[in-house]
């Protein structure tokens, strides 16, 4: 069913603007961004096309009543909604005028309507059933909805709604009154509460939907309260970018910035091929440069990238085949213009060719062939070396050594990945003169004809053995594609395996970390400014 949300003017449109969505509304910002104002102008000063709006504040008291006041259904609802059958009133009485920052403390408002729905609902049945042949079926009410999804959340806890009490039963059968569970119970009972118990095709508000909850109960919860609410339109305003995400039925709203007189710099998140939406929220909760590089968020590559690059958002996407996709993406998406997106890979066997035509798509490259050589070069094994107490210019030595006569062991495997990268990369750029099957085969014919295997390997074993023969270190480290490198070379400073690498990395965090990055980063590419 498409549902609509009235949103306010935006730089683009002067005018209200109105989003349809099968699913629900996500609004996102940074904090200060307006996102709760937005939410409390959609509930206070828009016309939502007369549904009725019913906000839920991210500053809300979850002190449990000993017994809900017990009211008749149109009382309770009134009281919940507007804060005062008597006088309602939404602004001054349920927001005591601070629509924005007010707290909300309604929790026995909520439980009252709870309970006053399970009489309606009881009372009509004794009607219907008194005046009926047959035993009809009982109907739902909010209250066996709420006890079911309470049953598949937390099935730990029996929860008991009756005589106006709110009591819980725990796993060894001892009973206990509401008011003492847990501060993720008592936010699971009332959002449930508040959401079951909204007026039919209402607009739920929802500020902060994640708060108090654990991050594994959080979106079974809301799907399970989106499933039962079919007919309402949720609203979620959140920073939290895995909860947006996970709202995968959504439409997303970024929020940028407001200014007073109720202006709010807001856009619809993009889709962006070749890049997770979670990714995209990222990008765009992002101030800083974005940099796309390899590996993950506990890798090596995210540490080292994180310290050399400051100034930028650094996300890592896996592989270089993602980090290539991901800055193309980004780059070539016209509304995205406006965020600067560079990515770094490793060299591996890439030749000098392939690597300044990707640095045309913002893609650049380490001086090494991968991370973890970075570690090797001349000016780390000497800051190493000077830590521990022994000569530098020996253990540099040693290390070129070291990596020389591993990358000898291993020279015809290197050489030939290498030749057959480059084999690989020229029959990519294989282009037929027309279609059919009979052009397919002579361009590959006329492809593979240019192809001289000899020559290529003869070409890379003469690069390996000049690096080898000059004993250039950094050169060896280029070609050099052995990613566990790095941790054997620990025993030259008679250390365990892979414990260089824990020491390098308490350099770069201590006093000597500048100095450290600084000589890291002459092998790392300048992002232009």
């Amino acid at each position: 069913m498409l549902k609509r949300l009235v949103l306010p003017p935006n730089r683009s449109c002067q005018d209200a603007q109105t989003i349809e969505t099968e699913g629900t509304v996500v609004i996102i910002g940074a904090n200060g961004s307006g996102k709760s104002r937005l939410g409390a102008w959609i509930d206070t000063s828009s016309n939502q096309n007369g549904r009725i709006v019913h906000r839920i504040a991210a500053q809300r008291a979850l002190t449990l009543p000993d017994t809900a006041i017990l009211k008749s259904y149109d009382d309770a609802l009134m009281d919940l909604l507007y804060g005062n059958a008597l006088y309602p009133d939404k602004i001054r009485q349920r927001w005591q005028s601070r629509y924005t920052t007010g707290l909300l403390n309604d929790y026995d408002k909520v439980l009252s309507v709870l309970f006053a729905t399970e009489a309606k609902r009881n009372a009509e049945y004794v009607e219907l059933a008194r005046g009926s042949d047959t035993k009809p079926d009982i109907p739902v009410s909010p209250m066996d909805t709420l006890l079911t999804i309470w049953r598949d959340l937390l099935p730990h806890r029996t929860l008991i709604l009756r005589d106006a009490k709110v009591s819980v039963v725990d796993n060894t059968g001892n009973i206990y009154h509401g008011r003492e569970m847990s501060d993720g119970e008592r936010v699971a009972l009332y959002l449930m509460a508040q959401c079951l118990c909204a007026p039919p095709d209402a607009i739920l508000v929802i500020d902060e939907p994640e708060i108090h909850l654990h991050r594994a109960l959080m979106s079974r919860l809301w799907t399970s309260l989106e499933q039962a609410r079919d007919d309402c339109l949720f609203v979620y305003i959140t920073h939290d970018l895995e909860f947006a995400a996970s709202r995968s039925n959504s439409t997303k709203i970024w929020v940028k910035s407001y200014s007073h007189g109720e202006q709010w710099d807001w856009e619809i998140v993009p889709d962006v091929d070749n890049l997770p939406e979670s990714i995209v929220l990222e990008i765009l909760g992002s101030r800083k440069q974005i940099l796309f590089v390899e590996g993950t968020k506990d890798s090596l590559d995210y540490i080292i990238y994180s310290a050399l690059y400051p100034d930028c958002t650094v996300i890592p996407r896996g592989s270089c085949v993602k980090v290539i996709e991901s800055t193309k993406a980004m780059r070539d998406n016209p509304r995205l213009h406006h965020l600067q997106a560079y990515g770094i890979i490793d060299r591996d066997f890439r030749s000098q060719e392939e690597l300044d035509a990707l640095s045309h798509h913002g893609i650049l490259y380490l001086d090494v062939a991968e991370i973890e050589n970075i570690f090797c070069v001349p000016e780390v094994i000497s800051m190493v070396a000077e830590h521990l107490r022994y000569d530098p210019v020996k253990k540099v030595a040693e290390a070129t050594d070291f990596v020389v006569d591993n990358l000898r062991d291993e020279m015809d495997s290197q050489i030939s990945s290498r030749t057959i990268h480059e084999i690989k990369e020229r029959l990519t750029m294989l282009s037929p003169k027309g279609v059919g099957s009979s052009n397919i085969e002579q361009a590959l014919k006329k492809a593979v004809s240019e192809i001289d295997a000899h020559v290529i390997y003869s070409k890379y074993e003469e690069m390996y053995r000049r690096a080898m023969s000059s004993k250039d270190l950094v050169e060896c480290l280029r070609l050099y594609n052995r990613k566990s490198i790095v941790s054997r070379i620990s025993q030259i400073f008679g250390l365990k395996n892979g414990e260089y690498v824990k020491l390098v990395l308490r350099l770069l965090s201590g006093p000597h970390g500048r100095l450290l990055r600084d000589n890291l980063s002459k092998y790392a590419p300048l992002l232009p400014s």
